[in-house]
This record gives C-alpha cells, structure tokens and sequence, in this order.
C-alpha cells in the first residue's frame, strides 16, 4: 500500500519496509532515515522537544508503538521493527512532512509544565516559555478572593497549571472558541479540578459582568498580519484567531488594557506574554502604566537566549 505520493519518499519507505520484513530495521535507523527526509521536506521544527527533527522523527515512531517517549533509551533504540510497525510509524511520518502537521496534533498530546494535557486542532499548541515563571507570579499577587482568570486559555494549560500549583484558588478558562472550551473542558477533567476550574465561552470580558479577579494572566494572539503570512505551514494549521492579531498584533492586548482593571480586586495583578517584538510597541504607545517586564527563563532559572522583555505584568492601580 502507498503511503506517499512523494516518488523518492515513497521509494525511501520501500525500502525502509524491506529492510524490516528483514529483520534489519532498527528503530533507531528508521528515526534517523525519516529525519533526512524531514530535513529534506524543508519542515520547521515548530519548537518540539529539543527542537531536532530526529527527536520529532522519534516521537512519532515511539507513539506509533505506544512505547515511552524514552529517547535515549537504548534498548528501545535498537528494537527492531516488523513490517506492521514500520507502516505504522511511516504513516504517521508522511502526516507530518505531507500535511505540515504539527506532532502535538498526530498524537493528542503535549507536555506543559511536565503534566500531560490533551490537545486537538481546535487550540494552539502550547509552547509558552511564561511558565516557567508561574510560581514567582502566585507569590506576587495579593490575594483577596483568590479568583484567577485565564484569557485566551485554549488547552487552558495555564490555568491548570496555576490551580495544580496552588490548591486555594478558583481559576476561570475564557475563550472566544466553543471548541477550544471542550479541549480545556477535557483537562479540567483529566486533572479532576472541576472543583476549583471551569470554562466561560466570552469574548475576552464580555459575559464576565460583575467579576473580581485577584490575577488575570493571558498569553493572547499577537502576531501581526504581516508576520503571521509570513509563517512555516506548520503554524498555520493552528487557529489563526489564536496567534494573529490585526494590523500591530495587538488588538486584543489593547482591549486587554483598556477592560482588566474593571474586573481586578483593587490590588490585582495583569499579566500577559506578549512577545519582545510587541514589547517595544506596547511601552512606546501606554508610556504611563507603569509595567515590569520579564524577559524569557529556562526551566533551570536562568535567562533564554530570549533575554529581551516579552512578558509583562502591572497592578490595577496602575491601568
């Protein structure tokens, strides 16, 4: 059976399923070989694992047999593989050079924050580096009701994981999308938090009327048009209203700044990512709220080589 219309890809599967009806094709080998052809396809790594294609290659082979993402384990490396194995893992393969689909989407599933959440088409695969700040921000904040809302939440990963993290608070997913909610509603289940976490459908404040919140955090859209056309295909198989954001990419942060402190506690705290190119042009046009910005961190605390603000956070006395 063809797996790809691709002629010299085709051929490359031919041949790898030969060598497995063989004997001869180790998991490992089949990893490496379809990375070429990764490389060759010209696909962006769209910030998966360590950011290779080879661990992208393994990931799907490793899913494809429902064995542990274990990438450096050697006995499952030189496991070899039998002809039904080998289609199955190239099917998945030929999804992904084929159709620029991102990984999380093939499999259902991310880690975020070391905590397996369910994703689908309908919600942007979360990448955000912000979460390595999440605890600092909990401390940060004054808590009065010990309400959070989640703007823009898709998966509702951030949410979830501030509710994981600290079990007094009460944590609310907003999102435009009604199918982005039934992925969130599907976490809120897996983490049994239905207790302290639940879904509003709202256009960002809109069915919030009388609410108080003692943290609204958001990792909203905001890539310009201009920079959201110009994309890898990987990207635009994401929900374009979850990354693209008018003109300067910040429609909706502007609506965030002029709405939040109507639904803040009066020492409340803003947070939102916002990239370190919408940085520049948010403290060049609201130079008098007063913002702290944080640039991007790694797990281990110490500064990415994204070390220029992207992050920011201001009190609702001074929105």
């Amino acid at each position: 059976m063809q797996i790809s219309s691709d002629i010299k890809r085709q051929a490359t599967y031919e041949n790898l399923i030969q060598q497995s009806k063989a004997a001869e094709l180790s998991l490992y080998n089949l990893a490496k070989t379809t990375e070429k052809l990764m490389r060759k396809a010209n696909l962006h790594h769209h910030f998966f694992g360590d950011l290779t294609l080879y661990q992208t290659a393994l990931h799907l082979a490793l899913f494809a047999l429902s064995l542990p993402y274990e990438y450096e384990n050697k006995a499952l490396l030189n496991k070899m593989l039998s002809e039904n194995e080998t289609r199955s893992i190239l099917n998945l393969i030929e999804i992904r050079i084929a159709k620029r689909i991102p990984v999380a989407y093939i499999t259902h599933e991310t880690k975020y924050l070391g905590h397996s959440f369910y994703i689908n088409e309908h919600v942007l695969v979360p990448r955000s580096i912000m979460n390595t700040r999440f605890q600092d921000f909990l401390g940060m904040a004054t808590w009065e009701n010990y309400r959070v809302l989640d703007l823009c939440t898709g998966s509702g990963c951030i949410g979830i994981s501030l509710a994981l993290f600290h079990s007094n608070i009460k944590v609310d997913l907003v999102d435009l999308s009604p199918e982005a909610l039934k992925v969130a509603d599907i976490n809120i289940h897996k983490f049994n938090l239905e207790n302290r976490v639940k879904t509003i459908q709202s256009d960002l404040f809109d069915n919030l009327a009388g609410q108080k919140y003692d943290l609204i955090i958001s990792n909203p859209p905001y890539v310009s048009t201009k920079d959201y056309n110009r994309t890898p295909e990987e990207y635009k198989n994401e929900p374009k209203m979850a990354l693209e954001s008018g003109k300067d990419g910040l429609e909706i942060v502007h609506r965030m700044l002029a709405q939040a402190k109507n639904y803040l506690n009066p020492e409340g705290l803003l947070i939102a990512e916002v990239g370190y190119a919408s940085a520049k042009l948010i403290k060049k046009k609201y130079k008098k709220i007063k913002f702290t910005w944080y640039p991007y961190r790694r797990p281990d605390g110490t500064t990415s080589w994204l070390a220029m603000d992207g992050i920011f956070l201001c009190r609702a006395g001074d929105l």
